[in-house]
């Protein structure tokens, strides 16, 4: 604290100030005492609100690592369930594999369509023939047995004609199954898509579905071409005719 100059106490004589003789022993106004009170706080519901807040928030963190372990084991099998879907995509139609399973089956389909509606073709034809011999049989009869039992082939033939309508039944659902076939293999392909087609690559090629006599596939009927030198049905009946 600065002693105050002489100017000072000449001029707090003059005017009377109170604090006439601290100035002039030199000690400041600031310096006078202030009387002080010690106030004693209850801080009991303070440590007792931060001890409860202390233990939600152990609950709140115990109930989180608990969520989380139940999330991560969760999120484990949903990723074995992807990989085993993978797997079986990858079985139904690798990205190595010489075959097209989808396109087999539905050439194979195809093939029976084909087939039964040649063999349908050929029962009808037999039956036409069939069915002017009996009618010449019976122009030629007499009233009677031989004439009536005549009449029983005409029956047959007609029960022959109603069977073979069920070539156009079973090529009807034939189609169907293919179209259903043909949507499966579009969303697996879209499904591939959606991933990486090295993972596919990755996967082991899925074992064949072709049935083996010692060293020999068996693809079953090949189908006959002019290009193909296959011997086709019709060639093996005429043989045998």
């Amino acid at each position: 604290m600065t002693k105050p100059f002489m100017a000072e106490l000449q001029k707090a004589r003059k005017s009377g100030h109170p604090f006439q003789a601290l100035i002039e022993d030199g000690a400041a106004v600031a310096a006078l005492p202030v009387p002080t009170q010690v106030v004693q706080a209850d801080n009991t519901e303070v440590l007792r609100a931060v001890s409860d807040l202390g233990a939600k928030l152990d609950r709140f963190l115990a109930m989180d690592a608990a969520q989380i372990d139940q999330i991560q084991v969760e999120i484990a099998d949903i990723s074995g369930r992807i990989k085993a879907t993978k797997v079986e995509m990858a079985a139904i139609r690798h990205p190595l594999a010489g075959d097209d399973k989808f396109q087999q089956a539905s050439q194979e389909l195809g093939a029976v369509v084909a087939a039964t509606e040649a063999a349908t073709n050929t029962i009808m034809a037999c039956a036409e023939e069939l069915e002017e011999v009996v009618s010449e049989l019976k122009s030629s009869l007499p009233e009677g047995y031989h004439n009536d039992r005549v009449n029983d082939m005409v029956d047959v033939i007609v029960r022959i004609y109603e069977a073979c309508n069920f070539q156009d039944l079973t090529g009807q659902r034939i189609t169907k199954v293919v179209r259903a076939m043909s949507f499966i293999e579009e969303r697996v392909d879209a499904m591939m898509g959606l991933w990486n087609r090295r993972e596919f690559e990755a996967m082991p090629l899925p074992p064949s579905v072709t049935k083996k006599d010692e060293n020999l596939d068996l693809h079953g009927p090949a189908e006959a071409t002019p290009d193909s030198g296959n011997i086709s049905q019709a060639d093996i009946d005429a043989l045998f005719g």
